[in-house]
């Protein structure tokens, strides 16, 4: 049976209402408290059970499979569709993601963080998501400025890109900065000036790794995002940049989170494709460096 929009409003609504009663008559006048509002609470929800599967055949093992993953999984079932409480965490889940597609880096950050500000050739994040070619080249003023530093021919140009999703940066990208910062000078590697990109794609490297003169390029940039990892940050890496370099040309290491991949961890492992690509001229697929491989 299908269940249209409205009797799925309305059954959403009877969830929310018994939870408020359910909170009123655990500690009565506080309906509101901890939940947003004046007080400034975060929103925050009970931990979730083990798994949600009625009636599991092998009940022992769920455990074990949960705790292997932060996907979701042993999540139950109503029928042939999710349980409410899973569709109310997919949907909130869904909204984080848009929120992180459509998020901005502060103004200051740049400069908080010893990076020279620059802007790609999207006037703004629409045109940003629509049009993603205008996120893979300089406009003139930051080209412009790029040029400054022509021919300064570092061991590797790093850049940081908001990419789509800015709270990444935000969240995360400091602690991977620093990281980079520290591993590449312990390699002795010069790195020059630090460039952050406004409504950038990850195509933008390849050119401000030309003008540099860059040995390699690495950009820290925002991760698509998916349910609940609107804070994952990726790395891409690129020897002898060229413009427009094909993707097949370049390693990528993604998930940097807390969660995922620490910083110092990505960190450790671009210097290891790194040091590889600059002893065999090359990166990407014909480095053959992958995992389980060395």
């Amino acid at each position: 049976m299908k269940v249209d929009d409205a009797t799925l409003e309305a059954i959403m609504a009877a969830v929310v209402r018994r939870l408020a009663a359910d909170v009123e008559a655990a500690a009565p006048g506080t309906t509101t408290g901890g939940w947003g509002g004046a007080e400034g609470h975060a929103c925050t929800t009970d931990a979730r059970p083990v798994h949600a599967v009625d009636r599991p055949l092998f009940e022992a093992a769920l455990p074990k499979l949960v705790a292997l993953t932060p996907s979701q999984i042993a999540v139950g079932r109503a029928g042939n569709r999710f349980k409410t409480d899973l569709y109310l965490r997919t949907r909130e889940g869904q909204a984080d993601a848009r929120d992180a597609v459509h998020s901005e880096v502060d103004g200051g950050w740049a400069r908080a963080n010893d990076c020279v500000p620059l802007q790609t050739r999207a006037r703004d994040r629409h045109e940003y998501l629509l049009y993603p070619n205008q996120g893979r080249r300089l406009d003139a003023p930051s080209r412009a400025t790029v040029e400054g530093y022509g021919g300064t021919k570092p061991d590797v140009q790093i850049i940081v890109g908001d990419g789509l999703s800015a709270n990444a940066i935000t969240v995360n990208g400091a602690a991977t900065l620093a990281a980079l910062r520290r591993a590449f000078a312990g390699r002795g590697w010069r790195t020059g000036a630090t460039f952050f990109v406004k409504f950038a794609r990850i195509g933008v490297a390849d050119e401000i790794g030309v003008v540099t003169g860059a040995r390699a390029t690495v950009i820290l940039v925002g991760e698509r995002p998916g349910l609940g990892t609107g804070d994952s940050l990726s790395l891409y890496l690129a020897v002898n940049p060229k413009l427009d370099q094909d993707n097949a040309e370049k390693n990528c290491i993604s998930n940097v989170r807390p969660i995922g991949i620490i910083p110092a961890e990505a960190a450790a492992q671009t210097v290891t494709i790194l040091t590889r690509s600059f002893e065999r001229g090359v990166g990407g697929v014909a480095l053959g460096l992958g995992w389980g491989r060395q």
